[in-house]
């Protein structure tokens, strides 16, 4: 009876690996991060990381490229979309692909933080 358990367990968390795993998604948001010195800093990357985390739920990790004006957010995609994760950058005063922010957000930002 024990062997026919084990192997049915094993497959159990193999299929659930599996489907975990196909969820999980990666997308590269342009953005234009102004000022020249945020990662040393850290006060956009702070303010972004941070709504993004707050504002969507099933967000893994997130990485931000000031030198390329990329944001990297791999997501379950379950849980949030690209549009959510969108929104919530422009939230934090920057632009996410084709959104812009609102100008209460972007006012909001530190002076050296917008475009020049």
């Amino acid at each position: 009876m024990k062997n026919i358990f084990l192997p049915l367990i094993l497959l159990f968390f193999i299929q659930l690996s599996y489907s975990q795993s196909s969820k999980i998604k990666t997308t590269e948001i342009k953005t234009e991060i102004a000022c020249d010195h945020c990662v040393k800093c850290e006060s956009c990357d702070l303010n972004i990381y941070t709504h993004i985390k707050d504002n969507t739920k099933g967000v893994r990790s997130v990485e931000i490229d000031a030198d390329k004006n990329v944001i990297v957010v791999k997501y379950n995609s379950k849980r949030t979309s690209v549009e959510e994760i969108e929104k919530a950058i422009t939230m934090a005063g920057f632009d996410a692909n084709e959104q812009e922010p609102t100008e209460e957000a972007y006012n909001s930002l530190d002076a050296c933080c917008k475009k020049k």
